[in-house]
């Protein structure tokens, strides 16, 4: 597969269930390649969703519902070159998101049991050294692991809270930072290339993105040419991708693939499906 292109979640239906599958596109939005397939050789059905790109992104991990009678997410890889893919964990934990460590040796993920709230943890790839980074009252969600290898940015929320918190970490679960303080809904962190700066969704009337330099603190909005309700941005190089509604006012349950400069100019639309779109790396 080639290394430049964009991995995404769409949520679509074949006429009998409604399902997530992983797709892949050019950086133009061309050449669609579909990773994972509904329904399964024995006519069953699985979700598959949020696909992160390891180092050489040569592998995809992801989240799916594959083998588990109660439909709980798992994380597993998928091989880019032949799409084998291997399951990483196994129980009764659902999972939500998964990032791969900048050397590839493990994996961070947010995840919840039966009895708990959602808290992030680290595993090795072969599924050993399971440990738990994070505790307490709060949800636990979207962790990313920085380019630099010494902090792990994610959101937390307390449940009964009408807003939620950017964080960093260090990959110990220690040494922990809120970046954000506004009482409004902050999600969807990613790093920048070179781990300096975290761009994110900031839920203050339409949602639009936000980005706060991690050493220094200083916040600047990042804002699409065009408004819609913003979410899931990755930046890759001097580029973010995106997924929104800003085409779709009479759809707000459609949204597709966009792209723009790190400056937050050069709006392009890559997907035009009637579906909807998101979690997307490149």
């Amino acid at each position: 597969m080639d290394q430049g292109r964009i991995v995404f979640t769409r949520f679509h239906g074949d006429g009998k269930e409604m399902f997530n599958d992983l797709y892949a596109i050019d950086p133009d939005g061309k050449n669609e390649t579909r990773l994972t397939k509904n329904p399964g050789p024995n006519g069953e059905y699985t979700d598959n969703a949020a696909p992160r790109y390891n180092r050489d992104r040569t592998m995809i991990a992801f989240v799916s519902t594959k083998n588990n009678p109660r439909k709980l997410y798992n994380i597993f890889l998928m091989d880019l070159a032949t799409l084998k893919t291997a399951q990483i964990t196994t129980g009764d934990m659902n999972i939500t998101s998964v990032d791969w460590a900048p050397d590839d040796s493990r994996l961070v993920f947010a995840g919840r049991d039966d009895s708990a709230l959602q808290q992030i943890h680290v595993v090795n790839m072969d599924g050993t050294g399971f440990t738990k980074l994070t505790e307490g009252p709060a949800e636990h969600a979207n962790p990313m692991w920085s380019p630099r290898g010494d902090l792990i940015t994610f959101t937390e929320f307390f449940p009964g809270s009408h807003s939620s918190q950017v964080w960093v970490m260090d990959p110990q679960g220690r040494n922990r930072v809120q970046l954000t303080t506004a009482e409004t809904e902050h999600s969807n962190p990613s790093w920048s290339p070179d781990g300096s700066w975290i761009i994110f969704r900031c839920d203050e009337g339409t949602p639009h993105f936000r980005r706060i330099n991690v050493d220094t603190g200083e916040l600047a909005l990042f804002e699409p040419p065009a408004r819609g309700a913003d979410s899931s941005p990755v930046w890759s190089g001097t580029e973010v991708v995106f997924s929104s509604n800003c085409d779709r006012d009479d759809a707000e349950s459609i949204f597709n693939l966009y792209k723009m400069s790190s400056t937050g100019e050069h709006l392009q639309r890559l997907t035009t499906n009637e579906t909807f779109e998101y979690c997307g790396d490149w």
